[in-house]
């Protein structure tokens, strides 16, 4: 399972809380989500929701798309440590 860790600010300006609410409902097998301090990522913050896995920021233009980006992430991931 991976932390998932949101920006609690990038929360606030974008489409992530919907991501992760998504994550956190209907993807709860795979990830552990986090709402974390802020990133300092100011300048990113307010145009697209994005999140960390381990030291690895993820963004997309949307929530659907963070989802996908993230599911992703994680079942590639997955799938290296287990070979």
């Amino acid at each position: 399972m991976r932390a998932v860790k949101f920006c609690e600010n990038n929360l606030r300006r974008t489409a992530s809380e919907q991501a992760k609410e998504t994550l956190r409902k209907e993807y709860s097998e795979l990830v552990k989500v986090y709402e974390t301090g802020c990133f300092r990522r100011c300048l990113r913050c307010r145009v697209k929701p994005f999140c960390q896995i381990q030291l690895q920021t993820i963004e997309a233009e949307d929530a659907e798309t963070l989802v996908e980006k993230v599911v992703q992430y994680v079942n590639v991931k997955s799938c290296s440590v287990d070979s």
